[in-house]
Parts: C-alpha cells; sequence; structure tokens
C-alpha cells in the first residue's frame, strides 16, 4: 500500500480495506499529533483527539465525501475536534487561555477574540457564583483542584452519586450561562467550533 496515493488509498478505505486504513494512518498520526498538541498544549488530550479522528474516519468510511486533498481533510477535522474539545473543557484550569492562544492568528480579530474569552469568563464566573452553596463547592473541588468524585464525596462526607449529580447540574447551568453570549459571536464560534 505505499506505493498507492492519498485519493487510492481513500478509495481503498471506502470498500473497507484495512492495510489503506492502515497506510493512512501510518502516514498521518504522528503530524497530526503535532498540529493537535499546538491547539491543546497537551499530549494526552492530543491523543485522544487524533485516535478519536481515526475512529471516526473507520467508522465513516463508506459515506466519506472528500474535497480535495486527504491531509487537507484531516488536518481541517483535526482542527475542528481540538477547538471542540477545548470547549468542552472551558471550565477546566487553562482552557480559556488556550482559546484565546488558538483564536491568534486566525480569522477572528485578536480584539473580538480577546471580547469573546473575556466575555466567556464572566459568564462562567456569574454562573459559578450563582450555584448554591454545596454545588459550588462540589464543583470547584471537582474542576479547579482536580479531585475525583470520589475524592470529594470522602471530602464532603457525602455520597459519589450526590458529587456526579452536583457537577452535571454545575457544567447545566454554566452551559446556559455561555447560550447568552452576543448572537453575532455565537453564530461565528457555533460555525468555527462545530462541523
Amino acid at each position: 500500500m505505499h506505493e498507492l496515493s492519498d485519493i487510492e488509498l481513500l478509495q481503498a478505505l471506502k470498500n473497507s480495506q484495512e492495510a489503506a486504513f492502515n497506510e493512512i494512518y501510518g502516514r498521518y498520526w504522528y503530524q497530526l499529533l503535532v498540529a493537535v498538541m499546538k491547539t491543546v498544549r497537551s499530549e494526552s488530550d492530543a491523543e485522544d483527539i487524533v485516535q478519536e479522528l481515526f475512529e471516526s474516519l473507520w467508522k465513516r468510511r463508506s459515506e466519506l465525501q472528500v474535497e480535495g486533498a486527504l491531509p487537507a481533510y484531516l488536518f481541517s477535522s483535526a482542527r475542528y475536534m481540538s477547538i471542540r474539545y477545548i470547549t468542552r473543557h472551558l471550565t477546566r484550569s487553562n482552557y480559556l487561555k488556550r482559546l484565546a492562544d488558538h483564536f491568534e492568528g486566525t480569522a477572528l480579530p485578536t480584539i473580538e477574540s480577546g471580547l469573546y474569552v473575556q466575555e466567556l469568563e464572566q459568564q462562567i464566573d456569574a454562573a459559578i457564583a450563582e450555584m448554591p452553596h454545596k454545588m459550588r463547592e462540589v464543583f470547584q473541588l471537582s474542576r479547579k483542584h482536580h479531585l475525583s468524585h470520589r475524592e470529594i464525596a470522602e471530602k464532603m462526607q457525602i455520597s459519589e452519586e450526590t458529587v456526579k449529580k452536583q457537577v452535571y447540574y454545575a457544567l447545566k447551568l454554566i452551559r446556559s450561562r455561555i447560550g447568552d453570549i452576543p448572537v453575532g459571536l455565537a453564530f461565528y464560534l457555533t460555525t468555527l467550533f462545530w462541523k
């Protein structure tokens, strides 16, 4: 399969030839990992994202619609998956900073991206401030201090199930707050983050 072009590999992949998939993986895995690491700044997170990308590629092999070059398709998918990963983890330490860093040099002007990140931080802070005391404490132990659900349950002398529910409702509250950002930015970010 080494001598096949990307177009030929893609066709073989669509025909469920595992050797074609393995060749694409071998050709592009490391380059994609490096590209994703530039966005998420974590090797383990980057490995997860690239793995998810290739799993998706294999699962959707028969319905793939790749317009243009295969590398462009893979790198574009990796970029979107990286940004989507960051948006899912906005409440974890440093992810807002990573999001701002990613916007530098992209089509979104620096002032606008800075305002967006600042407003997003305000929305998250406001949502945390609105949380009932126990929910806020659980959430901060989970996201700020990175304790596991079990560790939080032991520390607060509550059940693990209660911890899970509190974190779930805290994230739900934050997501509802993030939805209140200006319509123009929301529209732009939605088209940017989600395929």
